[in-house]
């Protein structure tokens, strides 16, 4: 399993959208597309395997082994396959920085591996990289708890939260990104984005919330998007810092801080 960031230009949007409506009813190609068009790039989570024709070398030292390598016989390419993936797309805003993740699946297949989220970990600290002296805020909307609990997991504060309210500053950023992106759809007073259409909502097989609500902040995402069921979208934001995030998320962000330096 390895892990890719690629341009919006040259991703398969094909391959992504047949990810995205295997999880989600009400899925919209077109709609899907040119949410995918206001992204600057996709973080790509892919399975290798060899292909069905692949060759096994023989042991090293057989007599096989010459003949192996004299006739030019090499196994075939790894068959790679998209089986997640992760929108981004980064901008200033009122002197802060936003880092805004749009759509993040993962084929259920592969829930509980943690290649994905290192890479964005990695983006993130290359992102905050660019420009360390401006702070830099993670921007999501999550229809889903297991988006959400990525707040819990890996930030020490975080909003909206059952742990504590935002400061002013706080409150205010999440307002201005919420009327900026949404307009009149976003709800002020709940944090709630309402399209006022048909949505995109996670189908019921995969959804497991109300399994899962022994978890406070499963309960709390439940109890501040009732009708997440329904496609309603809750607005979330937190700073991405190394004194703010933990230490896991801590060594893959900053991981990708020196990762950004080098290449200067």
């Amino acid at each position: 399993m390895r892990s890719e960031v690629v341009s919006i230009a040259s991703v398969d949007r094909e391959r992504l959208f047949a990810i995205y409506e295997t999880h989600y009813d009400g899925a919209d190609r077109q709609r899907f597309f040119d949410d995918l068009d206001e992204k600057d790039c996709v973080i790509l989570l892919i399975e290798e395997s060899e292909g069905a024709d692949a060759l096994v070398r023989p042991p090293r030292g057989s007599a096989a082994t010459a003949a192996w390598a004299d006739e030019g016989v090499r196994p075939s390419k790894a068959h790679e396959t998209v089986v997640g993936f992760s929108t981004q797309k980064v901008f200033a805003f009122g002197g802060v920085r936003i880092l805004f993740s749009g759509d993040t699946i993962i084929d259920p297949r592969h829930w509980g591996t943690q290649e994905l989220v290192r890479a964005w970990c990695r983006f993130a600290g290359r992102t905050k990289a660019e420009a360390p002296d401006t702070p830099l805020y993670w921007f999501l909307i999550s229809k889903g708890h297991r988006t959400y609990m990525y707040l819990p997991l890996f930030f020490a504060r975080f909003h909206p939260s059952c742990d504590h309210e935002p400061d002013d500053f706080e409150r205010d950023l999440m307002h201005r990104l919420g009327d900026a992106k949404f307009g009149d759809r976003y709800n002020f007073a709940t944090g709630l984005i309402d399209e006022r259409a048909p949505l995109d909502r996670l189908k019921p097989e995969i959804d497991s919330a109300l399994d899962r609500t022994r978890n406070r902040h499963v309960a709390f995402f439940v109890d501040r998007n009732p009708h997440y069921a329904d496609g309603v979208e809750l607005l979330c934001l937190t700073e991405i810092s190394a004194e703010n995030m933990r230490s896991f998320a801590r060594r893959e962000m900053e991981r990708g801080m020196a990762e950004m330096l080098v290449a200067r």
